[in-house]
């Protein structure tokens, strides 16, 4: 080896050093920032985290296998192709385990959900950098084949724990231990009537499903945790979550009406926001300021809440109903979720927080008709409204639409149709009050069709086929 060589050697073993020092110090004293501005930068910057990780991995087996080709054919791979393998590996994991590092500082996790995960991780850099070390000052290849072996199995151990604070326990999904949970489960006494909590049974229910995610014990966005009362009592670095009895200094309540917008908005937009009747029953809970342990028996729940109370408890007729309602509820939104991730713009909620929708063939283009008809089928019938312009409506998709039960608003603007598809989509709408043929080939044979719906407050005839004498049977059936 030249002297230049090794002078290049040495420097960047001190510069391996040197990194995983400052990682360690960082390890050890780095918190979660609590102003405003910093965790936005740095949840930004380490949301780039599991884009990078996985090129040291693959680099590294890279690594793995030039140096088992060189043990076999010794000439065939160079030294020096290994060694600058070795140094591009660290310097990806280094890169790697900085975004991880930011992602911490940005409040998007606690710590105590992925210190294991950090440590092994900073283990597999400082065990990367030994082998580095070892490589390049030529110790003897047993040497080096104890450390890559040992950085080999740290790796698995660090990504083992990535893998857990992403998709959980692996073994968690075992088969015996999900049966036994199954057996567990239906031996264990049910809540009586009348003995749930407040707290536990109904307004707990509503932070698992739109808060935990974020604000749990595996990650704690803000430093906040809701999955208990006194976490909400804590609250977070942003301030208290909940102050029983104030509604404006409650945090968990402010958060909720912030705009859609909103950089503070909670949920975020793009997740699933609460229903009305949810974001009621959380005002006049934290309003009311009553105790973790306080009995639903012991309360005179409003008629307001009644609705959001039986969906969840109670055995009687109204609270069967009421749950089954919730159950089509939260399908009706997974579906929604479903395809506004896969056909954006192509259907919206006509009402907020509510499950009706209106559906818009402008936002189709581009879009496999076939995969959009089965994405569209679970939330057919909840369609309010359907823009449906310069489009043939054939009779695929007006089978879909006729599975609508409460279409208010048809617009077929400059669409093509048949007389006997207008009048297998029109029929039994009692519900529909507007209708737009503007462009369309409507023509007095297709009238009869037009009036099997009476009670229709406005029709757009204009650039149509219809005679005078048809529009005066239509003004007469339909003043």
């Amino acid at each position: 080896m030249s002297l230049g060589g090794r002078v290049f050697r040495k420097w960047l073993a001190r510069t391996i050093l040197l990194i995983v020092l400052v990682f360690f110090v960082c390890l050890q004293y780095a918190s979660p920032f609590g102003d405003d501005y910093w965790p936005v930068i740095f949840d930004f910057i380490g949301s780039f985290h599991p884009i990078v990780l996985h090129l040291p991995i693959g680099l590294w087996f890279g690594v793995l296998a030039l140096l088992a080709t060189r043990l076999f054919i010794r000439d065939f791979v160079p030294e020096s192709l290994i060694y600058g393998a070795a140094v591009l590996t660290f310097i990806s994991a280094a890169v790697a385990f900085a975004a991880g590092l930011t992602l911490y500082l940005g409040g998007g996790y606690g710590r105590d959900s992925i210190v294991w995960h950090m440590y092994s991780s900073f283990a597999f850099l400082a065990a990367l950098g030994i082998f580095v070390y070892i490589f390049g000052q030529k110790y003897r290849p047993f040497f080096c084949w104890v450390s890559a072996l040992l950085t080999s199995f740290i790796l698995i151990i660090a990504g083992h724990a990535g893998g857990v604070i992403t998709h959980g326990e692996p073994m968690d999904r075992a088969p015996w231990k999900v049966f036994a949970a199954r057996e567990m489960e239906e031996g264990l006494p049910k809540t009586m009537a009348g003995e749930e909590h407040l707290f536990a049974d109904l307004v707990l229910p509503i932070l698992e499903d739109k808060c935990i995610s974020c604000h749990g014990a595996e990650r704690a966005k803000g430093r906040l945790q809701m999955d208990s009362y006194l976490a909400l009592l804590k609250g977070g670095s942003k301030g208290v979550a909940l102050v029983p009895g104030d509604l404006t200094a409650s945090l968990l309540i402010e958060r909720l009406h912030l705009p859609l917008d909103h950089s503070e908005r909670m949920p975020p937009a793009e997740r699933s926001q609460l229903d009305s009747a949810e974001l009621a029953f959380l005002e006049w809970w934290v309003a009311s300021g009553l105790p973790e342990d306080q009995m639903v028996r012991d309360l005179v729940i409003t008629e307001e809440h009644q609705t959001y109370v039986n969906a969840l408890i109670g055995d009687s007729p109204e609270a069967i109903e009421a749950r089954a309602l919730k159950v089509r509820s939260d399908t009706l939104m997974a579906a929604y979720g479903a395809v506004q991730a896969e056909f954006p713009g192509l259907l919206v909620q006509s009402v907020v927080k509510d499950t009706v929708f209106e559906l818009s063939s402008s936002s189709m283009l581009g879009y496999d008709e076939s995969a959009v008809q089965i994405a569209l089928a679970p939330l057919a019938e909840s369609l309010v409204r359907i823009d449906w312009n310069r489009r043939v409506l054939d009779e695929t998709w007006v089978r879909l639409f006729a599975l609508s039960k409460d279409l208010e608003i048809l617009n077929l603007t400059d669409s093509d149709f048949s007389a006997e598809v207008l009048s297998f989509l029109l029929s039994e709408k009692s519900s529909l009050k507007k209708i737009n043929l503007t462009g369309t080939a409507f023509c007095d044979e297709h009238i009869d069709h037009l009036l099997q719906n009476a009670d229709i407050e406005m029709v757009v005839l204009t650039d149509t086929n219809l005679s005078e004498s048809g529009f005066e049977r239509l003004v007469v059936a339909l003043p």
